[in-house]
Order: structure tokens, then C-alpha cells, then sequence
């Protein structure tokens, strides 16, 4: 079921953290409406990993490079199409 009953558009949401605390995080309607559940985790996931990626860069050009990164998601079929 969508976010938003009047344009049927789905809310994503992440939250990244780096050493325990909160350094970037977002709630917004999507830009595009979605068929399924499924489809709009995997809309949300793609822009939480986007966020990811450049807060890796940019934690690098600071030092600070690690080697794992991890996206949670909580859908099975989302999970499934990754």
C-alpha cells in the first residue's frame, strides 16, 4: 500500500551510522509510483546505496576507509532481486 493515498507514491526512508552515531539519514515520498511492495524496498534500497557509496568516498578522502559496508533490508522479496 502506498505512503501517500492521493499519488500513490511509497516513503523511503535509511539511516547510515558510522562509529555508533547518526551521519546521514532521509525519509521522502519516492519519485515514482511503484507496483508492489517489493519494487518500492527495492527503489528505497537503491537510494539508501547511493548515500552509501558517497559517503564511503567521502570517508575516504577523510581517512577513514573500511572494508564492509552493509544495506539492511527487511523485505525477502527485495532481497531476492539483489
Amino acid at each position: 500500500m502506498a505512503g501517500d493515498v492521493d499519488s500513490r507514491k511509497s516513503t523511503s526512508g535509511y539511516l547510515i551510522t558510522f562509529a555508533g552515531g547518526a551521519v546521514s539519514w532521509q525519509s521522502k515520498l519516492q519519485k515514482c509510483v511503484t507496483l508492489s511492495t517489493a519494487e518500492a524496498e527495492y527503489v528505497a534500497v537503491t537510494e539508501a546505496s547511493k548515500e552509501m557509496l558517497w559517503m564511503k568516498n567521502f570517508l575516504r578522502e577523510l581517512g577513514h576507509d573500511q572494508d564492509d559496508y552493509v544495506v539492511n533490508c527487511d523485505n525477502q522479496s527485495t532481497i531476492h532481486l539483489l
